[in-house]
């Protein structure tokens, strides 16, 4: 009987060194495709005159046909939010510079921005914040203005998705044939 436990604990060992794989490739990959919520947006920064502008899609890479959500922040060179701004966002064709999309100025009561749209064509896109700024000399009767450059993809399964649902559970199922086949000694 002791014989039998002895042949039997590499296969335990290769079984919970490849479940401890497992765990680290699911832990690495969740951690790189979910962004944890924090006080203000963090993506792409464009600096203008002190204020910092953020803006960052929802998905990164925003699908043809979908609801993407564009946010935007807009801080004071101390990094805090601004209060009671104006904002309006414009959405162009990047090839063309023709507006595709004009949401007029509305006011924030602080100055994390989120609006929504569905791209309908592939393509490139430039996005652009106008934002007014009571109290500021220069950006309360002129808007202080960012663009930034997306890309609206057409539908198929983003790669997060592909990794999470069905590359790990392939690759759990395939680890497991491969145990059992050798607790057989088939392998």
């Amino acid at each position: 009987m002791k014989y039998a436990k002895r042949q039997n604990r590499p296969m335990l060992l290769l079984l919970l060194l490849s479940l401890h794989f497992l765990a680290v490739v699911m832990l690495f990959f969740t951690g790189m495709f979910f962004v944890p919520a924090y006080a203000h947006f963090f993506g792409t920064t464009k600096e203008v005159d002190g204020y910092q502008i953020i803006f960052q899609p929802y998905p990164a890479s925003p699908i043809t046909g979908t609801n993407s959500t564009l946010n935007f922040s807009v801080l004071a060179s101390d990094g805090n939010n601004i209060y009671n701004v104006y904002t309006s966002v414009v959405i162009a064709d990047k090839q063309t510079g023709n507006p595709i999309h004009q949401e007029p100025y509305r006011l924030y009561e602080i100055s994390d921005i989120t609006t929504r749209y569905v791209f309908d064509t592939p393509g490139s896109y430039v996005v652009t914040v106008q934002t007014r700024i009571p109290g500021d000399a220069k950006y309360a009767s002129q808007p202080l203005v960012a663009s930034f450059d997306v890309s609206a993809f057409p539908p198929g399964i983003p790669l997060d998705e592909l990794l999470l649902y069905y590359v790990t559970p392939a690759a759990a199922v395939i680890a497991g044939i491969a145990v059992y086949l050798h607790s057989r000694n088939k392998i």
